[in-house]
């Protein structure tokens, strides 16, 4: 579980075995000043950031006050921004009180995955099928810009550049609801993504699947990109949970 009585341990979080970055700062670090609600949502993408890196270890109870010291706030915005995580479901209320930092299972893999599975491949194929000129040149873009550079990436870039990635595809079609729709799901995804960082070539074999897909939608061939993706998804899908099922079988 952690511990449970300081939800601030500070780790250096290493990189894919394919880059040489670290984290060496606290992603806590003080806020610069702005107004109330573009501090919440600061507080927020800073603590889920720690959260997803691990910076604020699985199962530890929030210390609202020292947060709140942390990044230099009052402890409302850490209250609100609160308050939306638990949301998200990085964060649980505990049974006496307090806020934990929510264990991440086998199932919250499997039911995140689900919904990417559900809009991603229905996103390729629209955009296959479509050929929306700005999108397709966006998506070739970003792969362009991180394919031969992300073996350099530490992990909050390849997080970043992850994300960019597959928010484009959806944003390419034109559905205002399609990255509503994943939003809920995607900081589950994205802790999931941390348990391979250390692994060998994960992310550099992740780029060359995107290049793939990318080309398949620029080629209109709706089959292909709805084929890849789904490889692309499905395979992730079952190696994370698979390794968060190890985890929990290890700790039985």
């Amino acid at each position: 579980m952690g511990d449970r009585n300081d939800a601030t341990r500070a780790t250096s979080t290493g990189g894919t075995g394919v880059g040489t970055s670290t984290v060496t700062e606290s992603v806590l670090g003080q806020l610069p000043p702005r107004d109330t609600t573009a501090l919440v949502r600061g507080v927020r993408d800073r603590l889920r950031l720690a959260i997803t890196l691990g910076e604020i270890a699985p199962g530890s109870r929030l210390n609202q006050v020292r947060l709140a010291k942390q990044l230099g706030v009052s402890r409302m915005p850490v209250r609100s921004a609160i308050t939306e995580l638990v949301s998200e479901g990085l964060l649980e209320l505990a049974p006496g009180g307090g806020v934990d930092v929510r264990i991440l299972t086998e199932k919250d893999v499997k039911d995140a995955y689900e919904i990417r599975l559900a809009l991603e491949i229905r996103a390729v194929r629209h955009i296959a099928e479509h050929q929306p000129t700005w999108g397709l040149n966006r998506i070739e873009q970003l792969v362009a810009k991180h394919l031969p550079q992300i073996g350099h990436y530490g992990p909050s870039d390849l997080l970043a550049a992850d994300r960019d990635f597959h928010m484009t595809i959806l944003d390419a079609t034109d559905n205002q609801y399609m990255r509503r729709a994943i939003l809920p799901v995607w900081s589950t995804v994205e802790r999931a993504m941390v348990q391979v960082l250390h692994f060998e070539g994960v992310f550099q074999n992740a780029w060359d699947e995107h290049l793939g897909i990318a080309e398949a939608m620029r080629a209109g061939d709706a089959d292909l990109a709805e084929d890849r993706m789904r490889k692309h998804l499905g395979t992730a899908m079952v190696e994370l949970s698979s390794m968060l099922s190890g985890e929990a079988n290890s700790l039985a």
